[in-house]
């Protein structure tokens, strides 16, 4: 029977591209679950959650308390600071009446956090005040939910216990609701537990890993494709009549084949998320995983008396048999159907329904059965153990944990019968070979080089490719976020005023400006010798400079006006709102990187089968020897691929322009490069759309030398999976790196070519 189970295993798992492929899984699951926990505006990064892990190790549950809710006040206290000085700022009546009662509301925690704003000590383990709130936020919303626990658990048994006083529930001829019945189970199951082994700490790597839906993605396609080559290729090339007539007959023949399956998705299931929460931990850090289950604020609620690494183990457990048992019915499916295409459909058909189920039928609805214990909501181990839920059948409470291992049963049962059963009858074990035919006449290319573009963009599907990582593309840069903060929006204004060629107009704002902020600091300065002599108390000084200090608080942006002022008087030129181009060229927020990472995966994706499409099949012998020959096909196949490059490359500046035009108008589109102070020294004072066209000419040319050298690999390995995988590692894999926080590692790709912009 082993020698049986490794022979059916032998023909999946012993094929060239199936090291491949699942290095390919284990990167896509890698990448996606990276890109889909990637910080947007405001939010902290992985790399703050593993600082506070490593700050906090070592400390007891109440000094752990004291160090969060300490950094909470001071974020609180610094959001203040900075949102009086902005109310400030606005100069209007109303804006300094409502800086007042914010500073007056907030006793004391203005003046205790001002001297921290000032000298920019504040940020602990972000880069903005806005991510390090949020952070504390976070933090601490978690450590209060796990620090009461103990309450928790007193609050659940006083329920069941003021419910037991209640005259109308303990009277024998009244039927019991089951709202009552719920609490007393609730009582009845989290009796005994306490918080004795509770270790809190920041479970961001934990919970992103067990929560990614691209792993539970990834195991139904390996599911689709195991399946596919154990029983759909054997029904295609009629081996399964002489299999079942073997010595060892019907039944272990398809036993071993289910066995075969079940370690694949065991295999799968745990390598996927194996590699998935390692990454997790690496990136946002871990406590001790000894610690008890209700240490994780998301699985406070859970009933269960376990570890964090028991649950683990029993989280991918259970979803390694949920998979098994899909592919025991996908295997009905495909032991039954007489198309090649059938299970697939089946399979999809399947999905679909209990889908439908899982996200349109409301947790409330009566009905919520179907979605609890529908495929996916068995598929989500990690809510089904962490969380505590009871499901109303026929008005008593039954826990979703039982109610799934009782829809796990009777799945794995009927997987099983029905896969033993259609197979030990016999029938549809060979395919139709005929489905339908037509006619339609044949309307041969004009060109070599129009046959090869369909050959690559229609039947290679490179058009599908692409357009997928190119609705990517779109979705990252419309919908990056950009907030001018109040400096720069004194600063737009100024510039969209002064735009164009200097006049007197213009000379004149921009003296008043200066004499504005000449009159803050000498006030300022008055202030300060007045508290200097006495003549004040220094409380009374902060509060008399509060709103001079405000108008100061714009002079950082004024400057920048100056320099563009002096350079025009001193070398002529106009006047540019650069932060739009600034954003635009990355010399701001660098997004080049994002957008050449999701590139370069497009071309690897896209051409690495270009050349080994021809290998595959054994058709360059036969090309060779043709009219136009190797060499012009091969050029043919090149010039396709670079006009799809350059196309592709195009996108990413279509889409930040739209998204940064609508913040920071860009204009004067005429004028000199020169003109923007941070490309003051470019080598050619070229019209600022001639430069940007430059730029994403180079942009296209980096990435083209990428497209080149995925057409070699292909040409070279001769076998798509191979030089994808080198593809990947060779170009890929450098810039993920670099995102996950190594950023020395981009220097040694293609990243310096293609975002020389943003290096001035």
């Amino acid at each position: 029977m082993i020698c049986l189970i490794r022979s059916e295993l032998k023909k999946v798992w012993g094929r060239k591209s199936f090291p491949g492929l699942m290095a390919l899984l284990i990167f896509l699951n890698l990448f996606f679950l990276w890109y889909l926990n990637r910080p947007v505006q405001g939010e902290p990064p992985l790399s703050a959650y593993r600082a506070v892990c490593r700050d906090i190790s070592g400390m007891t549950e109440p000094e752990k308390l004291d160090y969060i809710q300490g950094l909470k006040e001071q974020t609180d206290g610094i959001a203040l600071v900075e949102e009086v000085r902005n109310l400030f700022a606005q100069g209007t009546e109303a804006g300094n009446a409502l800086a007042r009662q914010r500073m007056n509301s907030s006793s004391g925690i203005y003046e205790k956090y001002y001297e921290i704003y000032r000298t920019g000590n504040y940020l602990t383990y972000t880069h903005s005040l806005a991510e390090e709130q949020s952070l504390a936020d976070q933090l601490y919303e978690e450590i209060s939910v796990v620090s009461g626990y103990d309450d928790y658990i007193r609050t659940v048994q006083e329920n069941s216990s003021r419910l037991s006083g209640i005259s109308i529930f303990q009277s024998g001829g009244s039927e019991e609701s089951f709202t009552s019945r719920n609490i007393r189970k609730s009582a009845e199951d989290h009796s005994g537990m306490t918080g004795k082994n509770i270790r809190w700490f920041p479970a961001k790597g934990i919970t992103m890993a067990l929560e990614n839906p691209v792993s539970d993605l990834l195991l139904l396609l390996s599911v689709f494709l195991f399946v596919g080559q154990l029983i759909a290729e054997e029904k295609e090339k009629e081996l399964f009549a002489v299999t079942r007539a073997s010595r060892r007959g019907v039944a272990v023949d398809m036993a071993a084949r289910i066995a075969a399956l079940f370690l694949h998705c065991a295999t799968l299931t745990f390598l996927l998320f194996g590699t998935g929460l390692l990454f997790g931990i690496s990136a946002a850090g871990a406590g001790d995983l000894t610690a008890a289950l209700q240490s994780v604020a998301s699985y406070t609620e859970s009933s269960m008396p376990v570890s964090i690494s028991t649950f683990l183990l029993a989280s991918t457990a259970g979803k390694a048999i949920t998979v098994f048992c899909f592919g025991l019915l996908l295997s009905a499916f495909a032991i039954f159907a007489s198309r090649s295409f059938s299970p697939q459909l089946a399979g999809i058909g399947f999905l679909t329904v209990n889908w439908i189920f899982y996200t349109q039928i409301p947790s409330y609805s009566g009905w919520n059965l179907l979605k609890y214990l529908s495929f996916f909501g068995l598929l989500r181990t990690d809510q089904i153990w962490g969380n505590y839920l009871n499901l109303n059948i026929l008005g008593c409470p039954v826990s979703r944990s039982a109610c799934s291992l009782t829809a796990l049963a009777l799945f794995l049962a009927a997987g099983l019968s029905l896969t033993f059963g259609l197979f030990a009858r016999g029938r549809h074990l060979t395919l139709r070979r005929k489905i339908f035919s037509f006619r339609m006449p044949f309307r041969p290319h004009s060109s070599l080089l129009c046959h090869e573009s369909y050959k690559l963009l229609f039947a290679n599907r490179i058009l599908f490719v692409a357009a997928a990582f190119v609705c990517i593309l779109g979705w990252t840069d419309l919908e990056r976020k950009y907030v001018p903060s109040a400096g720069e929006e004194y600063y737009q204004t100024l510039m969209k005023s002064l735009e164009g060629t200097l006049n007197e107009e213009k000379e004149a704002l921009i003296a008043s400006e200066q004499a504005r902020f000449d009159e803050a600091s000498g006030q300022i300065e008055k202030i300060d010798r007045m508290t200097a002599d006495g003549t004040i108390s220094e409380s009374t000084g902060e509060s008399m400079k509060l709103p001079w200090e405000s108008e100061m608080a714009f002079y950082p942006a004024f400057q920048r006006v100056r320099a563009q002022y002096e350079k025009i008087l001193e070398n002529g030129g106009v006047f540019v709102y650069d932060t739009g181009y600034l954003y635009l060229l990355g010399s701001i927020d660098d997004s080049f990187l994002t957008d050449l990472l999701l590139l370069v995966l497009c071309i690897c994706f896209s051409f690495s089968n270009v050349m080994a499409l021809e290998d595959s099949r054994g058709m360059w012998a036969l090309l060779s020897a043709t009219r136009c020959g190797r060499r012009k096909v091969l050029r043919s196949k090149y010039l396709v691929c670079s006009f799809m490059c350059i196309g592709i490359t195009l996108f990413p500046w279509i889409f930040r322009w739209i998204s940064i035009s609508e913040v920071y108008p860009m204009g004067e589109l005429q004028a000199g490069i020169q003109n923007i102070p941070q490309y003051s020294h470019f080598f050619l004072n070229m019209p600022i759309l001639l430069f940007l066209f430059l730029a994403a000419l180079i942009q296209a040319g980096a990435v083209l030398l990428i497209t080149f050298l995925v057409l070699l690999l292909s040409h070279w390995r001769k076998n798509a999976f191979q030089a994808l995988f080198l593809a990947l590692l060779l170009f890929a894999v450098p810039l993920i790196l670099s995102e996950m926080g190594l950023p020395v590692i981009k220097w040694f790709s293609i990243w310096p070519l293609y975002s020389w912009t943003g290096l001035f």
